[in-house]
């Protein structure tokens, strides 16, 4: 029988945003099997034009979280299961910082069947909001993180149907992520959950996008004592390409709040595309073929540690002087690049130039390295933090980066 604490299914065309010819998908019945179709269903009705964007405090947020709700408390049959949404009010603005908006939290828990192992967790995690809509163009967010939100989606209902997993599954869709991992951040401080007993949190953000090589990128392995050597039979029969972060920068996604206090965290992410928090992040390009084969991975992953009797051991990734560098650097300016997550060497590698950006205009290109900002080195993403925190806007600064082997000065306007 289900238990639901909080449920608000409403009829959810009934919200459509007043905009001319605004059509909202119909809400199609999914299979307890994770299969493509489902996929579909769900990037198609989060990320289309009738919920005009899922920014925090929009129409379009309130009509996700309902569709989130709605599917939490219906799949996946008559197992035990809480549906709990969680409020939290978030701001939106630098200008008037006192202007806040609500946005929630969807938290969906299936109680484990373990006598002893029952009151230990998993959590299965992935933000739902889009950024903010621009110069009147919607921004879907089909794979940021519409693909995220579809997988945890998913896994819910095989999860719930299958119902055999020892400890509980905890089920989260975190709404702030694109203010500041605002979500995530609430949830810690106001767990509905001892966070002490948390096995592992398995984030999955931005998931619809793996590339001709099958490349997916993994956060979080050295969070756990040996947890490489135990990922690795995960991996060596699957079809993906798994890039391992290391130790590498990793704290741009919700997951990094559970790390925080102390929590195993694995963070899957198939990188950045030109169509990143632009208009053009739209449902007719992710590859959800490529979203089957995380699933292949990502589900026994999870079932692992929701059974194995042995308890994840937490260990830091950072040391004393990385911990220095990564006291929190407010950035006043940004250059809109989008960092190379996979690069491991001195400086920050460019993995996309953003159009008519600063780092655009001033002739930067995919592949370059910035390894120094005004007279500031930047030997890693920390410092390449404090260095913008350093510059007003409207000034001009010089930004070196390394093209090939010939370093390149350029003039950037802020």
């Amino acid at each position: 029988m289900k238990n639901i604490l909080y449920l608000s299914i409403l009829f959810l065309a009934s919200c459509a945003p007043n905009i001319p010819n605004a059509i909202i998908p119909e809400v199609k019945a999914t299979q307890s099997d994770i299969i493509i179709d489902d996929f579909k269903s769900h990037i198609t009705y989060l990320s289309s034009d009738g919920l005009e964007g899922r920014s925090s405090g929009t129409t379009g947020d309130r009509l996700a979280k309902n569709y989130i709700v709605n599917h939490f408390a219906n799949a996946g049959g008559e197992t035990e299961r809480t549906v709990e949404v969680q409020e939290h009010y978030v701001r939106t603005s630098r200008i008037n910082p006192k202007k806040k908006v609500r946005t929630y939290n969807i938290i969906a828990t299936l109680p484990g069947n373990d006598e002893k192992l029952k009151n230990e967790y998993v959590v299965i995690g992935a933000h739902y909001d889009s950024v903010k809509n621009k110069m009147g163009f919607i921004h879907n967010g089909a794979d940021d993180n519409g693909s995220g939100t579809a997988m945890i989606l998913e896994l819910f209902e095989k999860f719930s149907s299958t119902n055999t997993h020892k400890r509980t599954l905890v089920f989260i869709a975190f709404g702030g992520e694109e203010l500041g991992l605002l979500g995530s951040k609430h949830y810690v401080n106001n767990p509905t959950i001892d966070l002490s007993k948390v096995q592992l949190m398995v984030n999955l953000d931005m998931v619809g996008r793996m590339d001709e090589e099958s490349n997916v990128q993994l956060g979080g392995s050295p969070s756990a004592k040996n947890f490489s050597s135990k990922l690795h039979p995960f991996f060596v029969n699957s079809k993906i390409n798994i890039i391992d972060l290391g130790k590498g920068i990793f704290s741009r996604s919700d997951h990094y709040n559970f790390y925080k206090n102390d929590i195993p965290v694995l963070f899957f992410f198939t990188g950045i595309h030109p169509d990143y928090h632009t208009a053009t992040d739209d449902e007719d390009k992710i590859n959800y073929n490529g979203m089957m084969e995380i699933s292949k991975v990502v589900e026994p992953i999870v079932s692992e540690f929701a059974n194995t009797e042995e308890r994840l051991i937490f260990e830091s990734m950072e040391d004393e002087e990385q911990k220095t560098m990564q006291s929190p650097s407010k950035m006043k300016v940004t250059l809109g690049v989008m960092p190379d997550y996979a690069y491991d060497g001195k400086g920050v590698k460019v993995d996309n130039v953003i159009d008519n950006r600063p780092a655009a205009l001033a002739a930067m290109l995919d592949g370059d390295i910035v390894i120094k900002i005004q007279d500031m080195v930047i030997v890693d993403i920390y410092k390449y933090m404090e260095a913008l925190s350093n510059i007003e806007p409207g000034a001009k600064a010089e930004v070196t980066v390394l093209r090939g082997e010939e370093e390149i000065v350029l003039d950037v306007q802020f």
